[in-house]
């Protein structure tokens, strides 16, 4: 049976098909780049056939504006619901951001960047230019949280920092190996960290903390299932 997508009168225009096509290449980017990649091996990670992928894009650089444009999007549309001027509380929004600047660092990988840097130079600029300004917003929550003594006074711009150095050696399984750590335990025991580091007021234990571990629990699966593809 064919796919939805390859149905004959499917509109290949659709940018909703388009973007789920576009999701399939974020594992294989992250772990190689794609540079390497031919249209041929890209029409596969999509499941399609390569003459059905050219009814949906005219190019690879097409592919790769698209999977930016994704990017700045999620990041800014995301953010809006728990930085600045929302209404739950910090330490939920505190867990909302953890989370955010955890996916935003498993596929900010080095491979992708280097690529990005060479071929797409604009498109490197647009996705760094999207991650300073959430990075600016991050700040500006900290701060605020702070001021109405919700967080602990310190330097916010340090504490975003902190994350992009913890998370990155977080993504690097031979650095996980050498230290003896597993991706799961590393990143509940880190926002625990965080919390404490963070929060004025911190339970011992709670059960936000039990929701927190397991919703950490199946981002490390699908991490972990795509670093070893």
């Amino acid at each position: 049976m064919k796919k939805p997508e390859e149905q004959p009168g499917f509109r290949y225009n659709d940018l909703e098909c388009k973007c789920r096509l576009a999701n399939k290449l974020l594992v294989p980017f992250r772990n190689s780049g794609f540079q390497q990649l031919r249209m041929d091996d890209i029409a596969k990670q999509m499941d399609i056939s390569k003459a059905t992928l050219y009814k949906y894009f005219s190019s690879k650089d097409e592919i790769i504006d698209l999977v930016i444009d994704q990017f700045v999007n999620s990041v800014e549309e995301n953010d809006a619901e728990d930085l600045p001027g929302a209404e739950s509380s910090y330490e939920e929004r505190f867990r909302n951001t953890f989370v955010r600047t955890l996916l935003i660092a498993s596929y900010r990988s080095e491979p992708f960047l280097k690529d990005l840097r060479e071929t797409f130079p604009e498109l490197y600029g647009k996705l760094e230019s999207a991650i300073a300004a959430r990075n600016d917003r991050l700040r500006m929550f900290y701060e605020k949280g702070m001021n109405e003594g919700i967080f602990i006074q310190q330097n916010a711009t340090l504490l975003i920092m902190q994350d992009e150095l913890i998370f990155r050696n977080l993504m690097d399984p031979v650095y996980l190996m050498k230290q003896n750590l597993t991706l799961r335990n590393a990143l509940y025991d880190y926002y625990l960290i965080k919390k404490r580091q963070l929060l004025c007021a911190v339970q011992s234990q709670s059960s936000d903390d039990d929701g927190m571990q397991e919703r950490l629990d199946r981002l490390a699966g699908k991490i972990l299932y795509g670093m070893s593809q």
